[in-house]
Parts: C-alpha cells; sequence; structure tokens
C-alpha cells in the first residue's frame, strides 16, 4: 500500500505546498493559517534533517504500485534516554485522504520507532473532531492518555485535542494478535 523513504529535500516544493494547505493543516496543525515563507520552511527542514539533531526526523509517504510521493511523517520529541517519541502522520496529496494510507504509514512508522529506535513509547494525538483518526490510533493499540482540554481554534470553534500512547509491549502484543489472524 505504501513505503516509507527517508524525506528527500527534492521535493522540498511539493511538502512546501502541502505545509501552507489549509485544508492539511485543519487537521495537522495548531498554528494559525498563515502562509510561512519558502525560506523559512526550508530553514526549518534544514534543521530537523540536520545529522546532529537527534530529537527529530522526517519521512516521506509514498505509493507501492507507482512510488507518487502522498504524504509525511513527522517524528519529533525524540527522547533517546527514555525512549519514547511522538509521531505524526499527514496525507498531503487530499485525492489520498481517507483512504488509509496515514494507518497503513503510522504501522510502518511503529515498526522502525520500536524495531530500529528502540522506542518504549510511542505517542501520537488527535482533534477531537477526527474521530476516524481516532478509531484508527485505537484500533493499532494506542490507548488514550490525556486531554488537552480548547486547546486549538478551528474556525471560529475551540476544539480539545487528545493524546494516545502505546507502549513497546502493546505494540509486540498487537503483532501477535496479527500474525495469529492471518495464520487462521
Amino acid at each position: 500500500m505504501v513505503k516509507i523513504k527517508p524525506f528527500d529535500q527534492q521535493n522540498v516544493a511539493l511538502h512546501y505546498k502541502w505545509n501552507n494547505d489549509e485544508e492539511v493543516n485543519y487537521y495537522s496543525s495548531e498554528d494559525s493559517p498563515q502562509v510561512e515563507s519558502f525560506n523559512a520552511f526550508l530553514r526549518r527542514v534544514k534543521t530537523v534533517l540536520d545529522e546532529r539533531n537527534e530529537k527529530a526526523d522526517l519521512f516521506e509517504i509514498h505509493l507501492s504500485e507507482n512510488d507518487k510521493l502522498i504524504g509525511i511523517v513527522d517524528i519529533h520529541d525524540i527522547d533517546l534516554h527514555n525512549r519514547r517519541c511522538h509521531v505524526k502522520c499527514t496525507i498531503g496529496d487530499r485525492k489520498y485522504a481517507g483512504q488509509n494510507y496515514e494507518t497503513a504509514a503510522l504501522r510502518k512508522i511503529l515498526a522502525y520507532c520500536f524495531k530500529e529506535l528502540g522506542m518504549h513509547k510511542v505517542t501520537t494525538a488527535a482533534y477531537d473532531f477526527d474521530t476516524t483518526w481516532i478509531k484508527e490510533v485505537q484500533k493499532l493499540g494506542f490507548k488514550k492518555e490525556g486531554l488537552l482540554r480548547d486547546h486549538a481554534v478551528k474556525g471560529e470553534t475551540y476544539c480539545d485535542k487528545l493524546i494516545f500512547g502505546l507502549l513497546s509491549e502493546e505494540y509486540k502484543q498487537s503483532q501477535k494478535s496479527s500474525e495469529l489472524r492471518v495464520a487462521n
């Protein structure tokens, strides 16, 4: 369904377009809908991608069948001491939104976080109105850990932000359950 690839700076113009897309940001950003300059965006991306940065990483979501770039995965707040991080998957190309590509990307990035990075805990978040994403992360085993009340303004309404966490043991259990379902 999808492949996760390292962020390719040759695609930065497309990522910049998504970064400033009002519909994309409605679901993924707390910031007010202002256009960030290309140079500011490029500086921010280069800071994340700097090999000395151990706190964040960016990946791209590509379709498996034709390698088309459709989104981004942001891993941030990487804490190597406590072995935890926060992930956000965003489908930037809205033609592919709502087709489970985000969930497929999250599955792959969870494997990376737990198996490659050795994380003990991975968190993610959702606004209270994004019920589809909330159901998807819960299906993957995430547990609701917190609620930030009236956390962001969307349109003219405040909305809550929900925080979800998945521990490495819970991840391993969900993988075993998936294997058993496939075997039967």
